[in-house]
């Protein structure tokens, strides 16, 4: 008799789903062939548009404030769609737990392009920040779909490499993104960074609507018990209690030293009113116990939540240099917004690569947690290596550090996800994944704000000791476009020494992000997933 997948004492968490017992990799249990690559990817485009949508809008923004006159809004454009995106995670891995995945995901993918048509057709700031906000909740259950669906529809010795692939296209988004919106702001129209959802994502939706994904878990229809699905399982009091929580935090962090001063009322209010309200949401958890939306028992694995704090600072140090790198080439080095999307594309490269051949070691090696430590040793000895970035810095150390971050980040950013798709029971891995994936936007948001501050303070401080004549307002006015018009050629380089030392900086605090994560993941424990050698060994001996 097969055993079932299921941990002792792990009982289902539903009335509609019960886990089936562990099955062969085979035709009538996963896609093979054209059908498994027709449907990895349709469901990595998703997310890559998903990934792209948080950082396309950067260099889209100056476009937009002076089209609308909406200065003001300017933090709301960005903060509205991460906002969203990171409240809804964990209430979308409770929809692919009870309903059924091809569905799931496709009802996500519309209102992601619903919100797209919203924002590319908006004829005023309020409808944008409304477009973006929407944009956000479908977003919230594509990433997490994705790796769903492969979970389900993967042959088990092939998903390693199958998530750090995936992986390293969705994270490439948030890489090219600034570059993407630069072209169609200058080339086309803003509007287009938005549009442009449409018709590879329609495609995507409709190669997805056309195969059949198998789950990992029977489900009957939703329709058959609908109201138990919603009143019981979903846990809407729990997401009522979390969501507030989140966006006071999220909030507090985006507008800190930026809208508002760290120490003003409105932002003590959010923070008092966030850790306050998660308070109150903890007691709930424990008390619903595995009904909550996000279970104790699941939160509670150390490959859970070692796995999500890796993301949280591995995804931190990824997305602040993918947004101050840029800026780097630009002012320091001079280059055009195109040129500088050029000019990272070593780190974008290896990133693939580094995904790819760390999915490859674990099938062969069958150790996520060795090679999560390889990888934050490499991402964190470039994000090092950067930090001695000076105006005369040639090509060769930044294209070589960009390679070798760039593995690192690729091999390490999957492995939590690897290790839950292959280690948790089937009924587990929709709710963990959403969690590592709400602690990576959630590592994002902190980072990208924490780095703001150190950017601003370090530029004021440079600028006093090498460019004393400069008054450092107007070179923060001026933004990283426009430095060179706003400054005499004699002081100029002072000042873009000045630029390049609050830039490093900020570069410190990826390398301390990058540190921590190398830290985090041996938490993640030790355990041998089913290894590709291994089953071939077996399937030999068996014949």
């Amino acid at each position: 008799m097969l055993k079932s997948p299921e941990e002792p004492g792990t009982m289902s968490r539903s009335h509609n789903a019960s886990i089936q017992p562990d099955v062969p990799d085979d035709g009538n249990s996963t896609l093979t062939g054209i059908r498994l690559y027709a449907l990895f990817a349709a469901v990595f485009f998703s997310t890559f548009l998903m990934a792209l949508n948080g950082s396309i809008i950067s260099t889209a923004i100056p476009q937009i404030t002076s089209y609308f006159k909406s200065l003001d809004d300017i933090g709301w454009y960005g903060s509205a769609y991460l906002v969203s995106t990171c409240c809804l995670q964990p209430l979308a891995g409770k929809f692919y737990t009870h309903f059924p995945i091809k569905q799931t995901y496709i009802t996500f993918s519309a209102v992601f392009f619903i919100g797209s048509v919203i924002c590319g057709s908006a004829n005023s700031s309020k409808m944008l920040i409304g477009g973006r906000a929407v944009q956000g909740i479908g977003g919230a259950g594509l990433l997490n779909g994705a790796f769903t669906t492969i979970a389900a529809a993967g042959p088990k010795d092939r998903k390693p490499t199958l998530v750090g692939v995936g992986m390293g296209i969705s994270t490439l988004g948030s890489v090219v993104g600034p570059l993407i919106g630069g072209a169609f702001t200058q080339h086309v129209s803003w509007r287009w960074c938005f549009y442009i959802n449409l018709p590879p994502g329609g495609l995507a939706v409709l190669i997805i609507s056309t195969l059949s994904i198998p789950e990992q878990m029977e489900k009957k229809p939703a329709w058959v018990n609908i109201k138990t699905i919603i009143t019981e399982e979903l846990d809407l009091v729990g997401f009522t209690l979390f969501a507030p929580a989140c966006v006071m935090f999220l909030l507090a962090i985006i507008w800190g030293g930026a809208t508002y001063p760290w120490r003003s009322s409105t932002i003590i209010g959010l923070f008092c009113g966030a850790f306050g309200t998660l308070i109150v949401f903890i007691a709930w958890i424990i008390h619903k116990g595995e009904k909550a939306m996000i279970p104790p028992n699941i939160a509670r694995k150390h490959l859970v939540m070692f796995g999500c704090f890796t993301s949280c600072f591995q995804m931190g140090a990824v997305l602040l240099l993918s947004y101050y790198l840029p800026i780097w080439f630009q002012v320091v080095k001079n280059a055009t917004p195109t040129m500088s999307g050029v000019m990272i594309l070593p780190t974008a490269v290896a990133q693939i690569l580094g995904a790819i051949s760390a999915g490859k070691f674990v099938e062969l090696i069958g150790y996520c947690t060795a090679w999560a430590l390889v990888g934050c040793m490499l991402s964190s000895i470039g994000a090092g290596l950067m930090t001695t970035f000076l105006p005369s810095t040639g090509a060769g150390p930044w294209i070589g550090y960009q390679i070798l971050m760039g593995i690192g980040r690729g091999s390490v950013i999957q492995m939590p996800i690897t290790a839950i798709q292959n280690l948790l029971p089937a009924q587990d891995v929709a709710i963990a994944s959403s969690l590592v994936f709400f602690f990576q936007y959630l590592g994002g948001a902190i980072f990208l704000a924490v780095g703001e501050t150190l950017f601003t303070n370090g530029l004021r401080s440079s600028l006093r000791a090498y460019a004393p004549k400069i008054h450092p307002q107007t070179i923060i006015n001026a933004g990283a476009s426009a430095v060179r018009k706003v400054v005499p050629e004699a002081d100029l380089p002072s000042v873009l020494l000045a630029y390049d030392r609050a830039l490093v900086h900020t570069f410190y605090l990826a390398l301390a992000g990058s540190t921590a994560s190398f830290l985090t993941s041996f938490g993640m424990g030790w355990k041998r997933i089913p290894r590709k050698a291994a089953k071939k060994k077996d399937e030999k001996a068996v014949a």
